[in-house]
Parts: structure tokens; sequence; C-alpha cells
């Protein structure tokens, strides 16, 4: 009998051309942050707000699928030497974009930008806070969060994109006619992830789900990853840190990872800092009663629909 030969055989189930994932030429982990559920009967609205990469590699049929999805608005979240990085900025025909960056320009001096990939890379604790303040000027605030990782990483990231970022992104998302839209950063990992996280949270899906969409991150950028990998070990402000043996690319693997316990760890520091996300949002984002009831009013449905009165 003869053997199967590659036509004939049953074609492999890859996770990334299946829900939540959304194949788009030239990018990889876009996916659509919808359909989680938050109570037995209600779920984050799906096809109104997709999350992904940098646009830079999209193709002219990515371009397309873009469109066909509706996506009327992307959300950049990348600082100025980010897209210089990228080689500028990437804009696709007939939709708008909106630059809010989570950094201003100053956060990325070669002290900064360095000790922030050590969090990225880190596994916990690695640096005394008392040396950042004292050597880096970094006031007390920065230094605790800078000296606690990944998790610290995730603060600064909500402590600096508060305003500049969340509060843009969210008051879009409370619009009645709200349409399709689309949130990046570079590798639509963890700035994006962060607002993720945000955004799940005030819609009261479970930290759980939260921490497995995170993950997700870990299968989209899979095949991309070592391009990712090459590329920070080609900037001279992560080697000056990390270094580029065999070292520098563990730690730059790493960054380019999702784990989920990140995410649940992070969820335990916002409850201790703030009493919880929507006292963030409340209290550092600027969102009010009004604004909150809209955004779940908009962004969850039951049975396929849209739902009066949020949760």
């Amino acid at each position: 009998m003869a053997e199967p030969s590659p036509s004939n055989l049953e074609p492999v189930n890859d996770p990334l051309q299946n829900p939540p994932f959304i194949p788009i030429p030239g990018l990889s982990n876009f996916r659509d942050i919808g359909g989680y559920p938050v109570t037995p009967s209600l779920s984050v609205r799906k096809g109104i707000l997709y999350r992904g990469p940098d646009l830079a590699p999209i193709t002219s049929a990515g371009e397309q699928k873009l469109k066909e999805l509706g996506i009327e608005v992307i959300f950049d979240l990348r600082s100025v030497p980010q897209i210089e990085r990228a080689g500028g900025v990437k804009e696709v025909e007939g939709i708008k974009r909106v630059w809010c960056p989570v950094f201003e320009e100053g956060e990325y001096t070669a002290e900064k930008a360095g000790l922030r990939y050590s969090q990225y890379a880190s596994e916990g604790t690695e640096v005394c806070s008392s040396i950042l303040c004292s050597r880096f000027r970094f006031n007390k605030e920065e230094a605790d969060n800078v000296a606690q990782g990944i998790v610290g990483a995730f603060l600064e990231i909500l402590t600096h994109g508060a305003q500049p970022a969340f509060h843009t992104i969210l008051s879009h998302l409370a619009q009645l006619q709200l349409k399709p839209c689309m949130i990046h950063c570079t590798t639509g990992n963890n700035r994006s992830g962060v607002f993720i996280f945000v955004l799940l949270s005030l819609l009261g899906a479970p930290v759980d789900t939260i921490a497995d969409e995170y993950a997700l991150s870990e299968l989209g950028l899979r095949a991309g990853r070592d391009k990712v990998v090459e590329r920070l070990l080609k900037n001279p402000k992560f080697k000056a840190v990390m270094g580029d043996g065999p070292e520098g690319v563990r730690r730059a693997q790493r960054m380019v990872g999702a784990r989920r316990e990140s995410m649940v760890a992070l969820w335990e520091s916002v409850q201790e800092k703030w009493g919880g996300v929507e006292e963030y949002v409340r209290g550092v984002v600027g969102l009010g009663e009004e604004e909150i009831s809209a955004l779940r009013d908009t962004m969850i449905e039951i049975d396929g629909g849209k739902v009066d009165g949020g949760n």
C-alpha cells in the first residue's frame, strides 16, 4: 500500500488560523478580543476591537482584510523612537490612525530604556530600587515599579499610559455608534496586553480569562519570534544592558513571551495599589460613572446583540 503523500494528508489544525486569531497577510498576533464571558449570559462583543502588531510589514492583501473587517480607526501605542526604528508610520488608506503613545519620548533615554528591557526580560525582582533613585534619578514610585520586573513594567504602562492612551481609547469605545477599531504597539504584546487587561477587567471578565487571553500572544508571536529577537540584539540600548551572547538571546526570547502568571500578578498588584481596576480607571484614567456605563453598553452583548445597562 502506498504511503500517503502530503497532498492527501489531513490538514494540520493550526490555531493561528482559527478564532480568536484572524489571519492578516503580513501581520502576526492579530486577534479579536471579543467573545469572552463576563457572566453566564453576557460576553464581550465580537468584531468590534482587534489587537495586533505594528503595521509596517502588512501587505496590500492584509490592508484589504482590515477593511473587510470594517476597521475604521487604529490606535497606535508606540513612542517616537519605536516608530522611527520601524521606518516610520504605515498608513492604511481609508482607516484613521490615532497616535496615543503610552510613553513620552523622554522616557526612552538610554538608561530608562535599558532598565525597561531588564523588566521585560526578568523573572522577578532584579534591580535595587535605591540604586535606581540615586543613579538614574527615578522617583520612588518609578523605582519600585522597575524593581518588580515584568509586573513593574506593566504598572509603569498603567501609570504613564493612563491619560495619553487609555483615556483616549476607552472614551472612544464608549461611543454609542461604535465602529470596529484596532489597537497595536510593536509586537501587540505588552502595552496592548495591559490595555486589554484594563478593558476586560472593567467589563467583568474574570482574571483567569484575562490571563489566558494575554498568554495567546505566546502563540501569536511564535512565527516571528526569531526576527524580533534579532532586531533586539541589534539595538544598542538592549545590548548595553542584556548583552549579545547566549544570555542576551535568552533574555530577548523572554521579552517576546507572554507568561500567563505575569497578568495574574498584575491583577493582584492593581488590587493592592488602587483597590481594583475600576478604581484605577476612575482615579487615574479619569473616566466617570456615565462613561464606564456607556463603555459596558457598547462592549457587552447577549445572544449576539448589544444589551442596555452593561452587566
